[in-house]
């Protein structure tokens, strides 16, 4: 006889699904078998044996699923973890199931979590900053029965093909159709707004979505301090397409009062579910278009995150034809990821707790071919820091009662670039390849990248050194260049300069590597003072 799972679900999108042998619980939709499923046709389509085998990478889509039959309780989520999952267990031994998690008196913080936490932005595979509560990792399923047992239904480690490289990219281009076509019918009558950055990514989906007569749907934004160069493109780009456009100006002591409003904390609290860091730069901007639009369950796009996927954060020294140690992989994802503070005296967090659980995922793999190990560090990166960090930024959407979808994480764009060989994904070489066949007025024909892209390479045995000169002068002058501005959080810039450093649990940590470093070290201040 399995444990009762009792579910309590926050947003009001999850509805109830029920078949025959099973019933539950549905939030987002997914495309099986070409067909469009939500939760008023699911038990039409999806039967009991479909959901018995556990296929769920066929299910293209943003959801979230959970639904008992005789024998368990399971949970999906989506490919990204576009809605988050958790579950624990109450005092009467019962499974609780809940899409949030809320902080109170008394919970006990994970120690391991908050050092990942604080070093990355993010909590590993299925925990939580708290003792109580696990999460449903990105593309898995989790059966509850006497036991909780979790299990990953894709990997992207995956063999490569071989093809010329316009072969390729026609591929890509009829991806693109294809998810752009599927978009637009699912937007056809909704109000869209596109955060218009000058990257290629949120440009895309502009370009796309005005090609299938959606112009007068879009209102496209921006934000930053005045005359910023992301701006200036995003203007351009709006101007050239005919969208509606809005531009807020950011300032120190924007951030400075947002910073310390009670909204800013319920946001947090509501965004984080102790997993990631509360995404802060959209914040103020959408709050803001909210009110001035009267937005009513508006559809944000964020361009999330093509460049990941199509090979930007690949090192060069890991495309390099030949066969790797497994210390040198976990260098590769520490360098990348690992760095929101530094340990005082250690050049690396290698052979702490969380470096070495990190050495445990990458022993999970064999055979470290240059290829193999491209998309083992993408792997790590889609599901933890993507799929926690960057995709759970749609939080801030929801937070002020708007909608959202991520196209460019659409599960055709996870498969495609899964088989691609690492010498294209350098760098997004076929990726910006195509964009530029596509669209030449917008994308310029790339080159193809080689060795001299690696810092390492160019600087050789001074690569270390300069790095941390570099990173040292930055740091004091990123309280004045920075053209988002939000160091504001800090009134002064004596203020921001003491708090460069700080002691915890006898260690010095120092040189925080961006503006998302002082947040997740407030945060973990700022859950111990909700729990203890």
């Amino acid at each position: 006889m399995s444990k009762k799972c009792i579910t309590n679900l926050r947003h009001k999108d999850f509805y109830p699904i029920k078949g025959a042998g099973y019933e539950g619980f549905l939030r987002g939709y997914f495309y099986y078998e070409n067909q469009y499923v939500t939760h008023e046709n699911f038990a039409s389509i999806i039967n009991e044996e479909i959901l018995a085998s556990k296929d769920f990478a066929k299910w293209n889509g943003e959801y979230a699923l959970i639904f008992t039959n005789d024998e368990c309780t399971t949970l999906v989520t989506d490919m990204k973890r576009s809605i988050p999952l958790f579950y624990s267990m109450d005092d009467s031994g019962n499974w609780l199931v809940q899409d949030f998690i809320q902080p109170h008196e008394g919970m006990k913080m994970n120690s391991e979590a908050e050092e990942e936490f604080l070093i990355t932005g993010f909590v590993f595979r299925d925990k939580t900053l708290f003792e109580e509560w696990k999460q449903v990792p990105a593309v898995s399923y989790l059966i509850l029965k006497e036991e909780a047992f979790q299990h990953y239904y894709y990997s992207y480690v995956l063999p490569k093909e071989t093809e010329p490289i316009d072969v390729f990219a026609k591929e890509l281009k009829q991806v693109f159709n294809d998810l752009f076509d599927d978009l637009a019918d699912r937007l056809k009558d909704r109000q869209i707004v596109i955060p218009l950055s000058g990257g290629y990514d949120s440009r895309l989906i502009a370009l796309n979505l005005v090609e299938r007569g959606l112009k007068d749907n879009i209102t496209a934004f921006t934000y930053g301090r005045p005359g910023n160069g992301e701006s200036t493109v995003s203007k351009q780009i709006a101007d050239k397409l005919g969208l509606k456009w809005k531009y807020f100006a950011y300032d120190k002591k924007m951030w400075e009062d947002m910073y310390k409003s009670e909204e800013w904390k319920d946001y947090v609290v509501y965004s984080s579910n102790g997993v990631s860091v509360a995404h802060l730069q959209d914040f103020p901007s959408t709050k803001l278009l909210v009110e001035q639009e009267g937005l009513q369950d508006a559809v944000f796009l964020p361009g999330h995150s093509l460049d990941y996927l199509a090979g930007g954060h690949l090192p060069y020294e890991s495309i390099v034809d030949k066969q790797f140690e497994k210390s040198e992989i976990q260098t590769f994802i520490m360098n990348k990821h690992f760095r929101l503070w530094e340990l005082s005296g250690k050049d690396s967090y290698a052979e702490t707790a969380i470096g070495k659980g990190l050495y445990q995922d990458i022993e999970a793999h064999s055979n470290y071919t240059n290829e193999r190990v491209t998309s083992l560090i993408d792997e790590w990166n889609w599901r933890e820091r993507q799929a926690k960090f960057i995709i759970n930024s749609v939080r801030v959407y929801e937070y002020f009662g708007q909608g959202w979808s991520i196209p460019l994480w659409d599960d055709r764009l996870i498969h495609f670039f899964s088989k691609i060989p690492a010498n294209l994904k350098y760098k997004k070489y076929l990726y910006d390849y195509t964009l530029h066949q596509m669209y030449p007025e917008y994308y310029p024909l790339p080159q193809k990248p080689g060795p001299e892209n690696s810092l390492k390479n160019k600087y050789g045995i001074l690569y270390p050194m300069l790095r941390k000169i570099y990173r040292k002068k930055n740091l004091y002058r990123k309280y004045f260049d920075e053209p988002m501005e939000w160091y504001g959080i800090y009134p002064t810039y004596k203020q921001y300069v003491q708090s460069l450093t700080f002691k915890r649990n006898g260690q010095k940590y120092e040189h925080p590597y961006n503006i998302n470093s002082f947040i997740v070290k407030d945060m973990i201040q700022m859950m111990k003072e909700i729990t203890k």
